[in-house]
């Protein structure tokens, strides 16, 4: 058989009730500015996402401050990708100055003002070499902006073209039903996705605080660290963390080690977080699959997830994470409960959400591989 033909046929679903079409798996830039030529890298991965079916491509105006949209629209441009052929993604709240630049002079470079959504999207237009971006998404929620300025933004950059959709990131609920109605009440577009963190290790919002969004909106999910920022790649299952982590290398992870480390690997944790993670390796063996693999197929049988968003930093990842497609495809309860019974952190609900999505059909599509 042909290599190419031996490779997993990506899978597409729609972006919650939306008819645009996102691979199941995706690439979100936010890591590569640690490779030595940082460029070249991003090229490569997205190359190889691209022969593969991925055709969802995630960044953030913060990445890198601002570097990473360069990377990737030079990546596309040196590719000759044809845009309608990629979904692209871009996010603004932060701004391009880091996450905790002081400078008073830079207080309208960041939030959800109505002057910085709309300067903030022509300048990532600009570092991206695109005339629109598919998805914009408002990176955080702003507490010091009403939201019906954020709305009206929003939707003025949809009108303009230079967004198709916007989204929200880890914003809660109500926050996010919130939006929604102000912008059904008034006409203008509301948003449609969110972008959550989701894992087996964090499950609560995605399984349970959106479970109305998805019942009355059909709202969308991009999920970024399905692999728990890689403690779920079975490099941490002796409890000790990799001097080529991305934790060690690279400074600004600092806040999200802190908090890993602590939920997983503190007091009194420690021994039980080894032991799950020994114990999820093992199922994932028997199946005849990696620890990765496995931690990725299992998110994705939660059928509310649109899309996984990977943060390949090397390019042989992409075929390594794809394989999880083939354990997906054969996913069932008995796999379903033996994940569970390794875990034992099922959200706390009326039923048992996962159980609910993993049985309930979704607007999905599978197509066979082909090169974009």
């Amino acid at each position: 058989m042909d290599n190419k033909d031996s490779k997993p046929a990506m899978e597409y679903r729609y972006l919650g009730k939306t008819g645009l079409k996102v691979s199941v798996l995706s690439f979100g830039n936010m890591v590569n500015h640690q490779a030595a030529d940082p460029q070249a890298s991003t090229t490569e991965i997205v190359a190889k996402c691209l022969e593969y079916g991925i055709n969802f491509f995630d960044t953030a105006e913060i990445y890198s401050l601002g570097n990473a949209e360069v990377f990737l629209g030079q990546a596309f441009k040196d590719l000759k990708v044809r845009r309608e052929d990629i979904v692209v993604t871009t996010k603004l709240f932060f701004g391009t100055d880091g996450f905790h630049s002081l400078n008073p002079s830079w207080v309208n470079r960041k939030g959800l003002s109505r002057k910085h959504i709309i300067e903030g999207t022509r300048n990532s237009l600009k570092r991206l070499q695109l005339d629109y971006v598919d998805v914009i998404y408002a990176h955080r929620y702003d507490e010091d902006t009403p939201i019906e300025e954020v709305v009206r933004a929003f939707s003025w950059v949809i009108d303009q073209g230079h967004a198709f959709y916007w989204g929200t990131s880890e914003w809660d609920a109500d926050q996010i039903t919130n939006a929604i109605l102000y912008a059904q009440a008034h006409g203008l577009h509301a948003p449609v996705t969110e972008q959550p963190q989701y894992n087996m290790y964090v499950r609560d919002r995605l399984e349970k605080e959106y479970a109305t969004l998805f019942k009355l909106y059909g709202y969308g999910t991009t999920c970024w660290s399905p692999l728990a920022q890689g403690l779920l790649t079975g490099r941490y299952n002796d409890g000790n963390m990799p001097e080529d982590s991305r934790f060690v290398v690279d400074n600004s992870f600092k806040d999200f080690k802190d908090r890993a480390m602590n939920q997983l690997f503190g007091p009194g944790k420690k021994e039980k977080t080894i032991e799950a993670l020994n114990k999820l390796a093992e199922l994932a063996k028997q199946h005849g699959f990696t620890q990765t693999q496995l931690a990725l197929a299992w998110a994705l049988a939660n059928t509310d997830v649109s899309s996984l968003i990977l943060g390949f930093s090397k390019a042989h990842y992409v075929e390594e994470n794809v394989k999880a497609l083939d354990l997906y495809r054969k996913w069932n309860q008995e796999l379903e409960s033996a994940v569970e019974g390794i875990l034992g952190n099922t959200p706390a609900a009326s039923i048992n959400p996962r159980e609910f999505r993993l049985n309930k059909t979704r607007r999905q599509q599978q197509v066979l591989f082909g090169k974009l």
